[in-house]
């Protein structure tokens, strides 16, 4: 069986995991959110404040489109995208 590498998030980290199987994974690192800002800030001599604010929008948009797949597997990605634009899953604009 061929071994993948994938990639998750949990809350305010992403996971590097080894696929073992159909149905399990096995986690291999986990990057904090602010290991993944000083890294930004360390590669690309982006400001500490600027890189952390744009990976947290990131994170919340990321969230954002795990928690309606996670509701329906079946939506549209384009309906998916309109949901997350006027957050309607919130029921913020309905």
């Amino acid at each position: 069986m061929e071994t993948k590498i994938v990639l998750g998030i949990d809350g305010n980290s992403i996971i590097v995991a080894r696929t073992i199987g159909p149905c399990q994974k096995e986690e291999i690192a986990r990057f904090e959110l602010d290991e993944l800002v000083d890294l930004i800030q360390y590669r690309y001599a982006t400001p500490w404040n600027s890189g952390k604010d744009a990976l947290e929008k990131l994170f919340y948009i990321l969230n954002e489109i795990f928690a309606i797949y996670s509701v329906n597997p079946e939506i549209k990605k384009e309906d998916a995208i309109k949901n997350i634009r006027f957050r309607i899953h919130e029921n913020i604009n309905k």
